[in-house]
């Protein structure tokens, strides 16, 4: 008897961590994202999706797309209504947590620390706190890739081409116009849950602009 008890533990314990996530099946059964990203860094970015949706779903039973669209609306609302002191109501430690179980080759290819310059002549490299998105790594460039298909990458490729940075205050003002259809479909949630966790690291690193 004690013998069987132990046999069904070890199935459920195998068949629990062979699960695969639900963000991670829709991105493997998307063609863009399937063709451009191996299944283990697909896996990497559901942990990422996974989390951000994690944080920002209260209700279970709404669908995904309407919980970001209101999440986007009331952050920017927020932001406006609030002179200092904003922040994202997202938890920076689970983050972090989150982004140590990500593969370090493969988060270097999402995220890296900017070098900024001080002095006279700009001699000085200075290695900055946040995290900020790798303008040569393999996610900008899906982004890139995807210019023929979706103009929200396509303009926000260009814009970071040119800033080399993020300003929420700048994407605030289009986001805001977005209606419930700009959130719908793994590319777009993705591609959010990356933006708004870029923000959190910045304003927890006190050099959001």
């Amino acid at each position: 008897m004690k013998k069987l008890v132990f046999l069904l533990v070890i199935l459920f314990f195998i068949n629990s961590f062979g699960q695969e996530s639900s963000t991670f099946k829709e991105m493997k059964a998307d063609e863009k994202m399937s063709d451009y990203f191996s299944d283990n860094e697909l896996k990497d970015l559901a942990k990422i999706v996974d989390f951000f949706d994690s944080e920002i779903r209260l209700d279970k039973n709404k669908p995904k797309d309407e919980a970001y669209f209101e999440f986007n609306k009331n952050i920017i609302e927020e932001c406006i209504n609030e002179i200092k002191g904003f922040k994202l109501p997202l938890n920076y430690k689970l983050q972090e947590e989150v982004y140590s179980k990500i593969d370090t080759a493969f988060f270097k290819e999402i995220w890296v620390h900017r070098t900024f310059y001080k002095g006279l002549g700009m001699e000085k490299p200075i290695l900055g706190k946040a995290y900020d998105l790798n303008l040569f790594g393999k996610y900008m460039l899906f982004l890139k890739s995807l210019k023929n298909e979706d103009v929200l990458f396509s303009n926000f490729y260009k814009i970071f081409n040119i800033s080399n940075d993020i300003s929420f205050a700048t994407q605030a003002s289009a986001f805001n116009q977005f209606e419930v259809k700009e959130f719908k479909g793994i590319k777009r949630r993705f591609f959010f849950a990356i933006y708004y966790l870029t923000i959190n690291d910045k304003i927890h690193n006190n050099i959001s602009r």
